[in-house]
């Protein structure tokens, strides 16, 4: 049986020879190409994104991704809404829930208001087994708990950064200078405007207490980063500090 050619099966058309001398450099024998490259690189370039160096666009490691414009000195960057923050030179910090800062309010209170209770009970009994016309002497220790919360908790944020009531729920009040310092306080400034702003409405007659109580409860009105007026007026931040499970 031939071929068209005429050839029997198993030789090569009249004329032409197989290849057997040397292929270009790169052409497997029998003069087939190759449709991809030897190497595990794509075709048109090397690899994109080598580990361990970020992308173009992309800010070094460590450091956080801010989204839009970049917040104002003194302020956190909202990483999670109403749960997570973070400063320029510190990770993701846990923001602390309103039950927890409820019960450091309530241990706080206990620890200002038993003595206090205390001492007006006595002042109250030798004023009347004395000269009760002398009643009016009570009007001057109304600013006394204010006065008393500006120097415990005043000197206690400053130094510590919490007070007995906020480590027992697991606080700590923190400025974008004192975040990355585990236990610094927050200074005489922020601490006191802070209370300030807190405890001073008190004093004013009729409606003081009801700002007051507008000032404590201020913090639901911020589902960002759950700082109430008095955080806004010193650039505070109320973290967690109990760990995570």
């Amino acid at each position: 049986m031939t071929n068209p050619y005429g050839q029997p099966p198993g030789q090569q058309p009249y004329g032409q020879y197989p290849q057997t001398g040397p292929q270009p450099y790169g052409q497997p024998s029998g003069g087939f190409q190759q449709p991809y490259p030897q190497s595990g690189y794509p075709a048109y370039g090397p690899p994109q994104g080598y580990p361990g160096q970020p992308q173009y666009g992309q800010p070094p490691y460590g450091q956080p991704q801010y989204g839009g414009t970049p917040p104002m000195p003194g302020q956190a960057h909202i990483v999670v809404p109403g749960s997570q923050i973070q400063f320029r030179h510190t990770p993701p910090l846990v923001l602390a829930t309103m039950g927890s800062r409820f019960l450091a309010r309530v241990v706080d209170g206990l620890i200002i208001g038993v003595p206090l209770t205390i001492l007006v009970l006595i002042l109250q009994l030798a004023v009347l087994a004395g000269d009760p016309s002398t009643w009016w002497i009570f009007l001057l220790f109304l600013p006394l708990t204010s006065l008393s919360v500006l120097v415990y908790e005043g000197a206690m944020l400053a130094t510590r950064g919490a007070t007995v009531g906020k480590n027992v729920a697991g606080i700590r009040i923190v400025t974008e200078q004192s975040a990355g310092q585990p236990g610094a306080g927050i200074g005489g400034g922020p601490a006191f405007t802070r209370l300030a702003t807190m405890v001073l409405p008190g004093l004013i007659p009729c409606v003081g207490g009801l700002v007051e109580l507008l000032v404590v409860l201020s913090p639901f009105f911020d589902e960002q980063a759950r700082q109430g007026w008095h955080d806004k007026a010193a650039k505070t931040y109320a973290i967690s500090t109990k760990a995570l499970y």
